[in-house]
């Protein structure tokens, strides 16, 4: 599934969204490392951060609302595949 190229200008809200890993995420790394590369290159995926304790990672990302940030999370593998879940989708402002 691929996207197409988005403008900033598209997008009017950023979120941060933190994801929750409850399995093994090993089987799933490839693809979820081409998937959110196809996201960062529609422009929809802004930032990944991978905790720490590699529990999960954080996310920011834009769209238009929460529920279209939800939905362009969802078709990550390791979401598609029940391994990670994500809560609250926080609306954030970048400082400029």
């Amino acid at each position: 599934m691929t996207e197409e190229r988005i403008t900033r200008e598209e997008f009017v809200m950023f979120f941060l969204a933190e994801s929750h890993n409850t399995g093994d995420s090993t089987p799933y790394l490839q693809a979820e490392g081409a998937r959110m590369r196809e996201l960062q290159q529609a422009g929809i995926v802004e930032t990944v951060l991978l905790k720490a304790d590699r529990s999960g990672a954080v996310i920011l990302l834009r769209a238009a609302d929460a529920a279209a940030a939800r939905d362009a999370l969802s078709s990550l593998p390791l979401v598609v595949n029940g391994i990670t879940s994500f809560g609250e989708f926080i609306e954030v402002i970048p400082t400029r």
